[in-house]
């Protein structure tokens, strides 16, 4: 049976690397959306190399009510028997480095909002499809930095990411229990320190303060989140993991 994946942010790192992961299998249809996937060379690679029935590309900028309207309205013919799986991975990351002094306001806002009212926006969005399908599971990327037990290990470097993800990983243990109950998985991963434009903001700061930190391959990253997203189970709903399949404490 044809199982069906919606991928966000999609166009490069993390979010390619599943989709690629994900075609390798024949019995999975993938939706991968991005903000401009025309431009995306990984994805139009994979797109002329795979049929439209396993791969569709969808434009989808989280943060713009009109491009959600417009991707529902693209996917609801190609979802008939609903949205198996939903992993929100698109992510910003627009000050690594920033002390608190120094942090653009603006900016932790947009961060913020980015990480909480786009992400309600398409998760509310896409519920009726995965409501609609068999295995229901929703995965969040979040980071071990937004965990208030163990966060706190790294001062100073990135400070409004961490402030966002903690506001996801509260937003996603609160609205994850009531899902539950509608006999939707939801969690939570951290996906690692990878090797993507957006790890490489924190760089000189490991270098300094924690060198003996490596970097993964965005593909390790994508096989773990994968292997956590196919053996989640309603019972492990609003579990906290790292890409490792270990938990990360809240």
């Amino acid at each position: 049976m044809v199982s069906s994946w919606l991928i966000t942010g999609a166009s490069r790192g993390i979010g390619l690397s599943m989709v690629e992961n994900l075609l390798n299998d024949e019995n999975n249809f993938v939706i991968a959306t991005a903000r401009n996937p025309s431009s995306s060379e990984g994805l139009k690679a994979l797109s002329e190399k795979y049929p439209s029935s396993r791969l569709a590309l969808v434009k989808l900028d989280v943060t713009k009510s009109d491009d959600i309207a417009k991707a529902v309205e693209t996917i609801t013919p190609l979802l008939p028997n609903g949205l198996d799986h939903f992993i929100s991975n698109a992510g910003v990351f627009p000050q690594p480095l920033a002390t608190f002094d120094e942090l653009d306001l603006d900016e932790l806002l947009h961060e913020l909002k980015f990480n909480t009212v786009s992400i309600i926006e398409v998760t509310r969005a896409l519920l009726p499809f995965i409501r609609k399908s068999e295995k229901k599971k929703i995965i969040f990327i979040s980071s071990i930095l937004g965990s208030i037990s163990v966060g706190g290990v790294w001062p100073g470097v990135a400070n409004a990411y961490a402030i966002s993800k903690a506001s996801l990983n509260m937003l996603v243990r609160k609205w994850g229990s009531v899902l539950k109950m509608e006999g939707i998985a939801v969690s939570i991963v951290h996906p690692g320190w990878v090797a993507t434009d957006l790890g490489d903001g924190v760089k000189p700061w490991m270098e300094k303060y924690n060198p003996d930190a490596a970097q993964i391959p965005s593909e390790e990253a994508a096989a773990g989140i994968l292997k956590i997203t196919n053996n989640l189970t309603l019972e492990d709903t609003t579990s906290f993991y790292s890409y490792d399949g270990t938990t990360i404490g809240w």
